[in-house]
């Protein structure tokens, strides 16, 4: 059995709602899996798409519209975006001041 990584799942998620964040209609598991590995370079499956949006659904983030159309983004789900951007926000400062500390001298001379 693979072993999961819980960072690997969150990032599939929060591309996943991306894709429905960039989207004006309801679109399915076939054009997300297209633009995943397009736009972010993820490859996912269709099927694989299908659970991340089951997962999403029930969490309120996702919303399948109708069998055939496919899922839109909820308010929860730009909500979540706009928290994920926050964080990516405060990694890439974080990893910009260990970058710093590293690349620093203590020589006084």
């Amino acid at each position: 059995m693979a072993k999961i990584d819980s960072r690997e799942v969150e990032r599939e998620k929060l591309a996943i709602l991306r894709v429905l964040g960039n989207v004006s209609v309801a679109v399915g598991s076939q054009i997300i899996a297209r633009r995943l590995r397009d736009e972010y370079g993820i490859e996912l499956s269709e099927r694989a798409v299908r659970y991340h949006l089951g997962l999403l659904d029930e969490q309120g983030l996702s919303e399948k519209v109708s069998r055939r159309s496919g899922r839109v983004i909820t308010a929860a789900g730009l909500e979540e975006l706009g928290n994920a951007r926050v964080t990516d926000k405060v990694g890439f400062v974080s990893d910009k001041s260990e970058l710093l500390a590293y690349q620093s001298t203590f020589d006084v001379n």
